[in-house]
């Protein structure tokens, strides 16, 4: 089989896999990444590196735990010791990024993307005092001048908030499919690397399919209508309390249950308006005769708890907060589903693998490229971590030190708190992450084994977190 030439990578901002079709959703409206599913490999056990914004995302790109490429928290620029995979590609690909990067100087080609365009202004890491790139219009400001809109109407038009109520024709979504349009007639005549980044369904969660879906007919996780154990970590339970943990970030109706279901649909209805636009993106390749030479990733950096635990949002070692869609056509390869954990850390050493182009000996993620082929793959074991505060409102609450390390192996999930408050839970049995196990007669041998392998994942990739044994 001749090898695929093109990556064509397209992934949103905190998104949960039950708001795909195809992630066993028969209620929600996405049949173009249904169809990309039922083409290709969709994992039903993917994890980030860490479940907030810019560290998962420099993880994605650089194929590097959070501890190692050194952006632990939101709004860090991405250090340049950590190579991109854009930087690892030979120069005769075309790289283009279209939409948001969190990862300093929102509006500037860098890091190997000489294509880049920009969809928003509320990002200032990155550069230097007084440089005026700071304060320059994003692309999507030029977009919508283009559009006849009045982009600097009070200075806010293209906020989130203000962005997120205007026409779907001319929203974010459109302005990003109509450059991934361009860019691959601009270049799908040589081999290309197109990243594709929607805000959606990150909060403020409102748009323009607000009423696709009733609230009536959202249900809440049973996980909504009861408290947390009281071996869960203090913080944790203090983030359902409102007045901890103001939900105004997300735009919650009402702390009542139409409220939260009314907030569920709104954020089902970006899925299914990210879905649209991806379908455009991904019409436009197979027109252009582009499909059998390019591989198709879709995924997120990181999920949305939506109700579980009556959380929101991230940043906690949740399945509905670290647990992330990821589905991969690679042209040549038969669909299948997938169960083996994966992380997130391993995507850029699998496409280098897919491509045929080198895969460096730095990287910290391994190759599953064998996975999509049907062959197994080690190791079968995911690491999730957590590095502390990420300014969230609420994050800062809390008497005890944040940083937490996940293992996910098997049926079984650890999570080791540097507070000494340790979680174990068996999702086969217990897929809610209702019952923390830790403390219960004969978990001690499977925590143990846990707990060994995350010491020696640490050695293995240079963590300096200090963990301390179990008690």
């Amino acid at each position: 089989m001749e090898r695929p030439k093109n990556v064509l990578f397209l992934w949103t901002d905190q998104q949960r896999p039950d708001t795909i079709g195809a992630y066993a959703n028969p209620q929600i409206s996405t049949p173009n990444l249904d169809r990309l599913a039922a083409t290709g490999a969709l994992f039903e056990s993917a994890y980030c590196a860490q479940p907030v914004c810019s560290p998962s995302r420099a993880s994605v790109l650089t194929g590097l735990y959070p501890h190692t490429h050194g952006v632990t928290a939101n709004n860090t620029p991405l250090p340049v010791r950590a190579i991109t995979i854009a930087e690892l590609l030979p120069d005769s690909y075309a790289c283009g990024y279209v939409g948001k990067w969190h990862l300093g100087r929102e509006h500037a080609a860098q890091r190997g993307f000489d294509d880049f365009w920009s969809s928003t202004e509320d990002y200032k890491a990155g550069y230097a005092e007084g440089d005026p790139a700071a304060v320059a219009p994003s692309d999507y400001r030029a977009f919508l001048t283009e559009c006849g809109y009045d982009a600097d109407t009070g200075g806010h038009a293209i906020g989130r908030e203000a962005a997120a109520r205007l026409p779907e024709e001319v929203g974010k979504p459109a302005f990003q499919a109509q450059e991934c349009r361009r860019f691959l007639d601009t270049f799908g005549g040589q081999p290309f690397f197109l990243m594709c980044n929607f805000l959606e369904p990150h909060p403020p969660v409102t748009g323009p399919l607000d009423d696709l879906y009733r609230p009536g007919e959202m249900t809440l996780p049973e996980s909504w209508y009861r408290e947390m154990e009281p071996t869960v970590p203090a913080r944790f339970r203090q983030r359902r309390d409102p007045a901890l943990y103001p939900n105004h970030y997300t735009n919650l109706p009402s702390n009542d249950e139409l409220g939260w279901k009314t907030l569920k649909a709104r954020y089902w209805g970006l899925a299914t308006l990210v879905d649209r636009y991806c379908g455009a993106i991904l019409d436009h390749l197979d027109a252009l005769g582009l499909k059998d030479d390019t591989i198709v990733v879709y995924s997120t950096d990181h999920g949305d708890m939506m109700g579980e635990h009556r959380l929101l949002n991230k940043g906690v070692p949740y399945e509905g907060s670290a647990r992330v869609p990821l589905i991969i056509r690679v042209p040549g390869l038969a669909p299948r589903r997938i169960t083996t954990p994966v992380s997130q850390v391993q995507l850029v050493a699998t496409l280098l693998e897919l491509l045929g182009q080198p895969v460096p000996t730095h990287l910290q993620g391994e190759s599953f490229a064998p996975l999509l082929a049907g062959q197994h793959a080690g190791p079968e074991e995911v690491v999730v971590e957590w590095n502390g505060f990420d300014g969230t409102p609420g994050d800062r609450r809390g008497p005890e030190p944040p940083e937490v390390r996940t293992i996910r192996r098997g049926q079984w999930k650890l999570n080791v708190h540097a507070s000494g408050e340790h979680e174990l839970y068996d999702l086969q049995a217990d897929p809610g992450e209702l019952h923390n196990a830790f403390s219960d007669p004969g978990s001690t041998v499977v925590r143990g084994d846990l707990f060994d392998r995350l010491l020696r994942w640490q050695r293995r990739t240079g963590d300096p977190l200090a963990l301390q044994p179990l008690h």
